[in-house]
């Protein structure tokens, strides 16, 4: 395939299915494996457009990219329309505080970490925080105290998943805006239907198949007509 062709969330959740399958929930949180770690990515990233769905009412699709192509941010996360003017599009680095962490100080030093990365000159790109720990909630509002600043980064996010009874099946998906204040929390009920529903596709995208996974990019006509715009211009 070329260019940048995104995929549907439910797309991205079968694969990560797969690999999990494959090495097992405890390899799956802590294996280097470049295709564990992706599918680690992806599972967090599916989450969160489920609540950017909650939030905004459109489908967001994304684009995850392995590292020899680009080194960061991880995802671009897009939702269309009809009008392309009300195209939206969001890039997320992604991080991750998990179940062996024994203290707090652990999940700060995560965020702080990726703060100094990135050095004193901002970024056109938002931090996520997969929070997967049994204190999940706890940590979450000590980060919002002890982290004062966004910067370098547009702003930073967690996410996190509350379970049904039994603690097998997911039943909400919690994102939440740490800064810049005001705050913001989106709760995603994975048994609303609504969600799910995918929406219709604007006339300047089209969609593609590859074995089982479904993509969506540009219309070749779409591309053709935006680069005489930006030559006009």
């Amino acid at each position: 395939m070329t260019g940048i062709f995104f995929a549907h969330p439910h797309t991205l959740l079968d694969q990560v299915g797969k690999v999990l399958e494959k090495v097992g929930a405890e390899k799956f949180f802590t294996s280097s494996d470049e295709k564990v770690k992706k599918a680690r990515e992806g599972f967090a990233a599916y989450f969160f457009t489920l609540t950017l769905k909650q939030y905004l009412r459109r489908d967001w699709w994304l684009a995850q990219y392995d590292q020899a192509t680009r080194a960061y941010p991880d995802f671009d996360f897009i939702s269309f329309a009809e009008n392309p003017d009300d195209m939206k599009m969001e890039s997320v680095e992604l991080t991750g505080i998990y179940p062996h962490f024994k203290s707090f100080d652990e999940a700060l030093k995560v965020v702080e970490k990726k703060q100094k990365q990135y050095g004193d000159k901002p970024v056109k790109f938002s931090l996520l925080v997969f929070v997967n720990h049994e204190k999940s909630e706890e940590w979450i509002n000590l980060l919002r105290k002890n982290v004062s600043s966004e910067h370098p980064f547009l702003s930073i996010w967690t996410i996190h998943l509350r379970f049904k009874k039994g603690g097998k099946e997911v039943g909400k998906a919690v994102a939440q805006r740490i800064v810049p204040l005001p705050g913001l929390r989106i709760e995603a009920d994975t048994d609303d239907s609504e969600i799910h529903k995918r929406q219709t596709l604007p006339s300047y995208m089209e969609q593609h198949r590859e074995g089982e996974r479904t993509y969506i990019t540009f219309k070749t006509e779409f591309i053709d007509k935006m680069r005489k715009k930006i030559r006009a211009l």
